[in-house]
């Protein structure tokens, strides 16, 4: 099908985890062009090919919850076939149309959700312990680093099928924080390198900054 250039978006380039192939769900990392209706396709243009479909990866689960209904989804898109139209909103057949021109399921939710970075803090009780458990993920393919809560942990652990999980390994290591401070930052330096070693984390020292005294008092 003949698309003019002025409604194509060619040579565009991604390395940063911004596209996914649609059929297998695995990160692309090269030329992509995005057509006029939403569709991102792999190759500089529709002559470069092969011209497989990706789609965007959703980045955080703040915008989208595992329990949010995919019609939900439909009416809060703003579809790409309803943008002509001169009207207020959608209407709840417009929305089925539009499902049923897409192949999306309005019973069950189809989008995954990333694990995102997150910003732990020790309670009074870990501070009382002496010591607590950090979470993590690494991406497969690259010393790519996310620093997790214990619930989103869990959920890549046991591979929840609402995320994800196929790009990251989850891991978890015992930090030290109280006690004599080159004991501490000694222990927590002998853990990470443990880490790196073992599992070949690489570069995870450089991703804690080599701050093994951090929540230390």
């Amino acid at each position: 099908m003949y698309i003019p250039k002025n409604r194509i978006l060619t040579n565009q380039y991604t390395n940063d985890d911004k596209l996914m192939f649609k059929s297998t769900q695995e990160y692309y990392e090269g030329y992509y062009y995005k057509q006029f209706d939403g569709k991102y396709f792999t190759g500089k243009t529709p002559n470069d090919p092969p011209n497989v479909e990706l789609v965007l990866v959703v980045d955080t689960a703040e915008t989208f919850k595992p329990e949010t209904l995919q019609n939900q989804i439909a009416f809060g898109d703003f579809p790409t076939i309803f943008k002509d139209l001169d009207t207020p909103g959608y209407d709840e057949g417009m929305v089925v149309d539009y499902a049923r021109l897409q192949g999306i399921n309005l019973d069950e939710s189809t989008r995954l959700l990333v694990p995102n970075q997150c910003y732990v803090t020790p309670t009074a009780d870990d501070y009382t312990l002496g010591s607590f458990t950090r979470y993590f993920c690494v991406k497969i393919n690259q010393p790519l680093y996310l620093e997790l809560n214990v619930e989103t942990y869990d959920k890549l652990n046991d591979k929840d099928i609402a995320y994800l999980w196929q790009p990251y390994i989850p891991f978890k290591i015992q930090w030290t924080i109280a006690g004599s401070e080159d004991e501490v930052e000694q222990t927590n330096r002998n853990v990470v390198l443990i880490e790196e070693r073992r599992n070949n984390r690489l570069n995870f020292s450089r991703f804690l900054k080599n701050n093994f005294l951090k929540f230390y008092i």
